[in-house]
């Protein structure tokens, strides 16, 4: 399109005419010709003689020049998108050139005067026009279709809505759907109107016109994003301040102004859901002040980009009217009605999806409340009609099939958790009912490089906040859950598709579970590909409680399918998952070894296996002797076959059972080099770890010294003790390649002992670990020295470990030997052994870190038996005073002393 593009003469003070800068432009009627053509685009000059001989802005004029009723020779124009310049340009260039002097129409008599395009846009360049963003209509499109994730998920946020407006209810109802089989029209609320309907109602506070033209027409308006960044900000300042309570009575203010409520809402964008619901509008809203309600209609179409392209939001108009009120809106007199017809193109709604979102609705409140916040989400409740299915169901899937885990948990700021887990298995299940209670119960431990400070001194504190857990777990087969029947399959399914965990801000929800299996937000499908014997999704239903007051980092994605993931929610995630894949899971994965233990009659340990196959040998062999097998007296050989054939199938019975227990020993033997392999694979992936920070601190250290032009002795020194770790890391990789190989020998205890700290000094060291030894006391041990460095290096590793919760100066391992008793306890300051891994300790598998190993005490276990002695948990008479943590003891006990005198030379 050709651009009319004009230069208009302008004293910005003593103007001879009536001009009003940037609003009204005031001219003589023989310059009319000029603003035929609109729209036109012009820059303002200030004259030399009356001014400063600047250009000094630019603007628009869309309408028709009006005649000046005063003097009839003169007209007025209006002029829109006005925009200054933030430097005015000389009316000549640098080189003294006037800028006009190019163009053909350049008359510098003429007040007003064309301009060629591309010159006009040089002059605003030149002054740094001012821009503004400017929003097109179609970003209505954008906020309703692709910002609202889908049709479910818009009503859930228009329900949301009234929550915010303080309703005690919202009625959503779906009628006139042209998929489903119709009804009496009398059945509709809305008969008149296109299907489908539907119908959006609360009694909340309503909306003044105020509100509708400053608020709900505004694109991402402040009104409750206003609050929401009030509370933060104050809750900052508050804990700077060391003055928590007054934040508090803030919160409590705010609540008290909106129904006891904090807005869940905080985009600005969720009633645009409407535009994904339907092609028009009819909104609804009454105040209580008022005996009128006001009516707003939209024509979302109207808001679509027409041939010319572009069409800016503010230039389409939706009309807003009053009338007297079309409902009883109760005795809070106060409510909002949507009503959202016409079909969109691309979704259909049927049986199923209006059940779908029927329980969706239904989970819109929390069915376990924190006990420390049971009033939130209650006093409002969202149900849905459809006259067209009748009555939904209103049944709890789980009622029939009560779980056999109940987990409650309550996690302070600090990410400390008091909890109670509940086993309580089937009368269908030969066990007992168990509580494990716990409490100070700290969920950083799961994994510390994620929680340790900067300066490593310590843990930091969680920036989500404190929340509460409801989780309640089920195994997915008989006999806990009867799958023979539909019901039983039925609940298997449910668990498939709804099975996770909810997070309810407010006691409302607004992260189904669904939506997090989905996304594997706690990486439990990921563990559970790889090994299935772990907790999934599928497994469990449970309810994340947050406190908006207490949780405000927790922000919702813009989509409202999830939260944005700030620190804070990646620091929840982490809390949640230490839940789950630690407490939870250890009893969900024990409880479910001991009942296959006590049904399935299978025996595990090798050398009983042997003694089994040894008797059963021995009892044939009697038979075969003793017993009259060709009378068979008893019919005990039935089964063996006929009379003729017993005796030879007897003695390849033995010989089998023989063989059995050669197979047995090669089974034992690759058991045992399985473990030490594993012992193996555990202490080279500890070194690969360390060894690779120090190659990368040694790489860092030469790259300097490379580039420096001279020496850096404090770099060379660096250097130095990097090469020291290096040499300690294969140093104690060194005893450990071929313990079931290696030869036993005499030594002193403190030999190993020795050898492991001179180790493990320099990592000990350098993450401030103090290690006491009474070194002056030994006793004589006669074994593979090789095993016991793998003893003491997985105690050290797991004290190394655990003692990065505890203050740096605090940090201490403490080893005592005691020669008479022939034992050794080793202890630390850590925080101890939690209650809910205690039956499983000496187990291969269970494990409180993430991700787990499990195999650390297992192979001290398996390696102390191997030699005839034994380690355990340290006595309350036999502990270490003063030493809070963790203690085993090692008992040598039984363990040879010296070489048997019938292998001496």
């Amino acid at each position: 399109m050709q651009r009319n593009c004009l230069v208009l003469t302008q004293s910005r003070e003593n103007s001879e005419y009536n001009d009003f800068v940037g609003r009204f432009y005031h001219f003589p009627g023989k310059y009319i010709s000029q603003f035929k053509n609109t729209p036109v685009e012009f820059v303002y000059y200030e004259p030399a003689k009356s001014g400063e001989g600047v250009y000094f802005g630019y603007g628009k004029i869309l309408a028709q020049p009006t005649k000046d009723k005063k003097d009839a020779d003169h007209y007025f124009v209006e002029i829109t998108d006005y925009k200054p310049f933030v430097e005015p340009v000389p009316f000549k260039d640098d080189k003294g050139k006037i800028r006009e002097s190019a163009s053909p129409h350049y008359n510098a008599q003429n007040a007003v005067r064309k301009i060629p395009p591309l010159l006009l846009d040089e002059i605003c360049l030149d002054g740094k026009i001012r821009l503004n963003f400017r929003a097109d209509a179609h970003l209505i499109k954008v906020l309703g279709e692709q910002l609202i994730a889908s049709e479910k998920v818009g009503i859930l946020e228009l329900i949301k809505n009234a929550y915010d407006a303080g309703a005690s209810y919202c009625r959503v109802r779906i009628e006139n759907i042209p998929s489903l089989k119709a009804v009496d029209k009398s059945e509709y609320l809305f008969p008149d109107l296109p299907g489908p309907v539907i119908v959006i109602e609360d009694d909340g506070s309503g909306m003044t016109r105020d509100v509708i033209e400053n608020g709900w027409l505004r694109p991402a308006s402040t009104i409750k994003t206003a609050v929401k960044e009030s509370i933060r900000q104050e809750r900052q300042k508050a804990a700077a301040e060391g003055k928590l309570g007054s934040y508090d009575k803030l919160v409590s203010e705010i609540k008290k102004e909106r129904g006891g409520r904090i807005p869940l809402g905080e985009k600005g964008v969720g009633r645009f859901a409407s535009h994904r619901l339907g092609r028009r509008l009819l909104l609804k809203t009454k105040v209580s002040e008022l005996d009128y309600e006001y009516l707003l209609e939209v024509d979302w179409d109207k808001f679509e980009a027409g041939e010319d392209g572009a069409k800016d939001l503010e230039t389409v108009g939706v009309s807003l009217t009053r009338q007297s009120p079309s409902r009883d809106y109760g005795k809070k007199g106060s409510g909002t009605q949507l009503v959202i017809y016409g079909s969109r193109d691309g979704f259909t709604w049927d049986a199923e999806t209006v059940e779908e979102l029927h329980r969706s609705i239904k989970s819109l409140n929390s069915p376990n409340p924190s006990p420390k916040n049971t009033k939130a989400g209650q006093g409002f409740n969202a149900y849905l009609e459809c006259p067209q299915i009748g009555m939904l169901p209103s049944d709890n899937p789980t009622d029939a099939f009560p779980a056999t885990f109940s987990f409650d948990g309550l996690v302070d700021e600090n990410g400390i958790m008091e909890y109670s887990l509940k086993f309580q298995p089937p009368k269908t299940v030969p066990m007992s009912a168990e509580e494990t209670e716990e409490k100070n119960y700290d969920l950083r431990k799961a994994k510390l490089d994620y929680w340790a400070k900067q300066d490593g001194d310590g843990l930091r504190k969680p920036e989500c906040g404190p929340f509460y857990m409801h989780v309640e777990v089920w195994y997915r087969k008989d006999p806990w859950i009867s799958s023979t029947g539909p019901e039983g399959k039925d609940f298997i399914d449910y668990l498939t598709k709804f099975g996770g965990i909810s997070i309810f801000r407010d006691g409302i929800n607004i992260f189904p579970a669904e939506w997090g299996a989905e996304t594997d937000w706690l990486d439990l499908s990921k563990r559970h590909i790889k090994q299935g014997f772990r907790i999934s999704y599928y497994n469990i239903l449970g309810n994340l409680e947050v406190d908006q007051a207490k949780n405000i980092d927790l922000i919702d994605k813009t989509n409202r399918e999830g939260l944005i993931e700030n620190r804070a929610f990646k620091d929840l995630t982490q809390l949640v998952h230490a839940v789950v894949a630690t407490v939870i899971e250890t009893k969900f994965i024990g409880k479910r070894d001991e009942y296959n233990d006590l049904t399935e009659d299978i025996v595990r340990d090798p050398k009983a296996l042997k003694d089994y196959a040894k008797q059963g040998a021995a009892l044939v062999g009697q038979i075969k002797e003793k017993y009259p097998v060709d009378e068979d007296p008893y019919k005990i050989l039935d089964p063996i076959g006929k009379k003729s054939e017993r005796g030879e199938k007897l003695v390849n019975l033995s010989n089998s059972l023989k063989n059995l227990q050669k197979s047995i020993d090669l089974i034992q033997e690759a058991q045992d080099l399985l473990t030490e392999q594993a012992g193996y694979g555990m202490a080279v992936a500890v070194s690969v770890h360390e060894i690779a920070k120090i190659a990368a601190n040694f790489y860092a250290g030469v790259s300097h010294m490379l580039k420096s032009e001279k020496p850096d002795l404090e770099k060379l020194k660096n250097l130095k003790e990097a090469s020291a770790s290096l040499q300690s890391e294969l140093k104690r990789l060194s005893p450990l390649r071929a313990i079931k190989n290696e030869a036993q020998a005499e030594f002193e205890i403190t030999k190993p002992i020795g050898y492991v700290v001179d180790v493990f000094r320099s990592r000990l060291e350098k993450i401030g670990i103090d290690v006491e030894v009474n070194a002056k006391e030994s006793f004589p041990v006669y074994g593979r020295y090789g095993a016991l460095i793998q003893i003491f290096s997985n105690l050290f590793d797991n004290s190394s470990y655990w003692l990065g919760m505890a203050a740096r100066k605090n940090r201490k391992i403490k080893i005592r030997i005691d020669p008479k008793h022939r034992t050794v306890t080793v202890a630390d300051s850590g925080p101890g052994i939690d209650e809910v891994i205690m039956p499983y300790l000496f187990q291969p598998g269970y494990s409180l870190r993430v991700p787990p190993s499990g195999l650390g005490l297992y192979i001290c276990k398996h390696y102390m038996q191997s030699m005839k002695g034994d380690i355990y948990l340290t006595t309350d008479r036999e502990r270490i005073s003063a030493m809070t943590g963790a203690q085993f003891t090692l008992d040598f006990g039984k363990v040879a002393s010296e070489r048997p005198i019938s292998e001496k030379k």
